[in-house]
């Protein structure tokens, strides 16, 4: 159900332990469960991620930035810096491993943002083509969530696929207003080292620079596009979404446009 407010509440219930969401929740997972229903046999499994989709090997990655011409810098590991630039008040466009399965962006194919800034709704939406009016949602350490999130017993593997929302705590409230529902919530992704080691490595660098273990996570794509599967793919969305910094693979690219598009965010900025 992609009705988080309503999954919220039915975990609330009393008499409910846990509740859990599957991560294809919209029309896309009609298929998953078309299948699932063929092989009735079949013994239910944990689902600890939904990492499924195709990778792509830095060498292709190489040549997809060259093919547009892209002067990009190789990092290794690329996470402290990337990290840096969040805490500076940067725009990332992050591409890295396997694609997520599903509507929600999981960190692989995202758009990162610091959430300390309410009024980055209407910019950075305004620079992605888009016309969503509601907060966006944060990408969040596991091991930081009752600092962030309350209640969070029994549904806790369930928002590592950013599938219900959740009362914020005062901190969260705080520290990261632009991921805060008007109701006080959110709807959080948690973030472990074990489902997805090089966005916590990233998450931990930017908590150590900053003290907030939250960050802005959005789609990386443009407005009514799919979001962004090949390097090819990301090249273009970065290119015409004008996004700070593409973090793809091992290597950063700043875009070309850099300095109009500090100027443009700027005056966006001061009308929000």
């Amino acid at each position: 159900d992609l009705n988080v407010k309503l999954n919220q509440r039915l975990k609330e219930i009393d008499g409910v332990d846990g509740i859990f969401i599957h991560p294809n929740m919209g029309d896309g997972g009609c298929g998953t469960g078309a299948a699932l229903l063929e092989f009735p046999q079949t013994a239910p499994r944990r689902l600890d991620h939904v990492y499924l989709g195709p990778e792509y090997s830095a060498e292709q990655i190489t040549e997809a930035l060259q093919r547009a011409q892209l002067p990009f810098t190789h990092y290794r590991p690329i996470e402290p810096k990337v990290a840096a630039l969040l805490a500076a008040g940067k725009v990332i466009a992050r591409f890295d491993g396997r694609m997520e399965y599903g509507p929600r962006a999981l960190g692989h194919r995202s758009i990162l943002y610091h959430a300390k800034e309410p009024a980055v709704n209407q910019w950075l939406n305004q620079r992605l083509g888009r016309t969503e009016f509601m907060p966006f949602a944060p990408a969040t350490l596991f091991e930081h969530r009752e600092a962030c999130y309350q209640h969070m017993a029994g549904g806790e593997h369930a928002a590592t696929f950013m599938t219900l929302t959740f009362d914020c705590t005062e901190a969260m409230k705080r520290d990261c207003p632009a991921a805060v529902h008007v109701d006080g919530t959110a709807r959080p992704q948690l973030v472990s080292a074990e489902t997805s080691p090089g966005f916590h490595r990233l998450l931990t660098e930017y908590y150590k620079l900053t003290g907030i273990p939250s960050v802005i996570n959005t789609s990386f794509n443009m407005h009514e596009e799919p979001i962004v599967c090949s390097p090819q793919d990301a090249v273009r969305a970065f290119l015409d979404g004008r996004i700070d910094y593409l973090a793809i693979g091992p290597f950063l690219v700043p875009h070309p446009k850099l300095s109009d598009i500090r100027l443009e965010r700027e005056s966006l900025a001061v009308t929000a």
